[in-house]
């Protein structure tokens, strides 16, 4: 194999969260061994912070991942999520577009004009998880990326690719841990199907037993569910002894693993 295609073979996979940044390369859905790292970074809560640490880390990685593509999943902290009921609009780009800007200034106002929006792609008829982002962050991110030697990059929020690493097993479900946060999700067909992003001001081992069955007897539609993976952007967050019905979804370096997926 000629060194253009070990290039060519691997990926830089890259999770953003308040307070840490993780990261791994991958060569196809392998990780590549001792290349796992985790920076923790000082944050007040917005994403500035963060961008600046994805910059450092990608001077720090200099020639050595040079030029291989970059995939970024971003904490639901710094993303506006929603359920896109079905719409014959979503068939075509222009007024996808439209329908999507729409349907988050119908529930943030003029805030949304201020986001770029991505959506996912399930099956005609079906409803589709998107995904607001601030444009100058995405911009950012783009920028940094292609100043180190990155033209090619994704951005996504962590609840996507923690979508596709959970979908690909057994699981009809999931939580992600973020400082300060609690997301809830199910699947349906290895797809979000229902979403919850709520704050968590207390231990986050005391809220989510209690935040997960009020959201279940809010949402009957999606039956009983017997377990729950559990995933943690969290520095702090100890992944051992968890309450029923909940279990790791991946260990320990699951943030950087999850948006390799």
């Amino acid at each position: 194999m000629s060194l253009t295609d070990r290039i060519g073979s691997k990926s830089l996979c890259i999770a953003l969260a308040p307070e840490l940044l993780s990261a791994v390369v991958c060569s196809g859905k392998r990780i590549v061994a001792h290349s796992e790292i985790r920076i923790p970074a000082d944050s007040d809560g917005h994403w500035n912070r963060s961008l600046a640490a994805f910059q450092a880390y990608l001077r720090q990685a200099g020639v050595t991942l040079h030029g291989i593509p970059v995939s970024v999943g971003i904490a639901t902290r710094w993303c506006q999520l929603a359920m896109l009921p079905w719409s014959d609009a979503l068939l075509h780009q222009d007024s996808a577009q439209r329908y999507q800007q729409d349907h988050f200034a119908g529930i943030y106002g003029d805030l949304a004009c201020a986001w770029s929006i991505v959506c996912d792609d399930a099956p005609y008829g079906q409803a589709r998880l998107a995904c607001a982002i601030d444009s100058a962050f995405l911009d950012g991110l783009r920028d940094v990326a292609r100043a180190h030697g990155h033209p090619r990059i994704a951005v996504e929020s962590i609840l996507s690719t923690t979508a596709r690493a959970i979908g690909s097993g057994r699981h009809e479900s999931f939580a992600i841990i973020e400082p300060g946060r609690l997301v809830l999700a199910a699947l349906s067909q290895g797809r979000v199907a229902a979403v919850q992003a709520q704050a968590c001001r207390g231990p986050w081992h005391t809220e989510l037993p209690q935040a997960w069955p009020r959201w279940m007897l809010r949402t009957p539609e999606l039956g009983d569910i017997a377990q729950v993976a559990l995933a943690s952007m969290d520095e702090q967050a100890p992944m051992a002894g968890l309450p029923t019905p909940f279990h790791p979804a991946a260990t320990p370096k699951e943030g950087a693993q999850l948006a390799a997926c």
